[in-house]
């Protein structure tokens, strides 16, 4: 369990620092921090570090079993992968392409979570007004931990996170063909074609009260709507599960439901604060609100918490926005400081209780008989 703990305080001590060294900017009306590039960059390289040179956690063994039996060893066997038509060939194709350069299933890992956890950590860089309570959050959350377990879904998400401002920007032309190349790594990234259309809509406005209205529907009436959304399901990368998604008592716990509430309580009742403040406003709460819902099906049966892979890292800027928006100062550190409390609370009932990992961080180093 150390090895969590030391991640959590060094990533997160390292962008304060940052934000202790930043420049001030004034932008579109209001003063913001520029954190210091550098011991920014400490902090991310550690994430990835320790993303990195895992060799456990999760369904990392599997990947690592693929990359050595399944992933094609050639450039040409990978394009010739590429265009056969085959489920997720466009990581394939990935695994096909670094396998061609170096066959060592640990650069598959290492490169994946470099890839994954920069695109992350650059879009809070940019999006976040407060870097450092970011990183904490994405750690504290469970979000940092799942890019571990969800490795190929993760990926395809990270990508859509770094690209979503495309959304505001109407760049429709970019921002497609990008979903579809995600789907070729994850194919349920494809509703990211429908969310488009629909995320960029006024924060709190029809559009929102429709998304909670059809959610809470949807979880009222799970012995009805479960077996329609087990149909639809069906026809995608869930589909195994398509006979157990009526189910019942195998899904997340209401703890879970609460921590992922609490934004978008906040943002609400904080909406005249929070509005105008930012230019992709309406896109975070809309995000964050499905990432709400998602959890809330996921108490039904589990595998809806998928998609929280997709959008819980919305859901981080939009706590960031409203510890930093919607209180005067002293009650903006006061809010800061609980923050950091629950969330700490919160990480280890997950880590110890929860999922009961204790000591369950394992590197290829030792995997390869060195100890350390």
């Amino acid at each position: 369990m150390t090895v969590w703990w030391i991640t959590l305080a060094s990533s997160y001590l390292l962008c304060l620092v940052a934000g202790m060294n930043a420049k001030t900017v004034y932008s579109n009306g209001y003063y913001t921090k520029k954190y210091n590039k550098f011991f920014s960059f400490m902090s991310v390289a550690i994430l990835v570090l320790v993303a990195g040179l895992r060799s456990g956690i999760g369904d990392t063994p599997t990947y690592i079993q693929g990359y050595k039996t399944d992933a094609p060893s050639t450039i040409a066997g990978s394009i010739k992968l590429l265009f056969s038509g085959k489920k997720d060939a466009g990581f394939y194709f990935y695994q096909g392409i670094l396998k061609s350069i170096v066959n060592n299933p640990n650069v598959f890992i290492f490169v994946t979570s470099l890839i994954t956890i920069v695109l992350i950590f650059i879009t809070y860089y940019k999006y976040s007004q407060l870097l450092e309570l970011s990183v904490f959050l994405f750690i504290t959350t469970g979000c940092y931990l799942v890019t571990m377990n969800g490795i190929r879904q993760y990926l395809a998400s990270a990508i859509l996170f770094f690209c979503f401002p495309l959304i505001h920007e109407r760049k429709w032309y970019i921002y497609i063909p990008v979903v579809l190349i995600c789907s070729t790594i994850h194919k349920s990234a494809l509703v990211f074609i429908i969310l488009y259309f629909i995320v960029d809509q006024p924060a709190w406005g029809h559009t929102t009260k429709w998304i909670l209205f059809i959610g809470i529907a949807l979880f009222v009436t799970y012995p009805v709507s479960g077996p329609m959304m087990a149909k639809l399901l069906g026809e995608t990368q869930y589909g195994e599960y398509k006979n157990v998604l009526v189910s019942t008592g195998a899904g997340a716990n209401m703890i879970r439901v609460m921590v992922m509430a609490v934004p978008i309580v906040l943002s609400y009742l904080g909406r005249d604060f929070l509005k105008g403040r930012e230019r992709y406003y309406n896109i975070i709460v809309n995000f964050s609100v499905i990432n709400l819902i998602f959890i809330l099906l996921a108490t039904k049966f589990w595998i809806y918490a998928r998609f929280n892979m997709y959008f819980s890292v919305y859901m981080i800027i939009l706590i960031t926005w409203c510890v930093r928006y919607m209180f005067d100062e002293r009650n903006t550190k006061l809010m800061y400081l609980m923050c950091l409390g629950l969330y700490f609370i919160y990480y280890y009932y997950e880590m110890h209780i929860s999922l009961g990992f204790g000591a369950g961080y394992h590197h290829f180093i030792q995997a390869v008989g060195i100890g350390l």
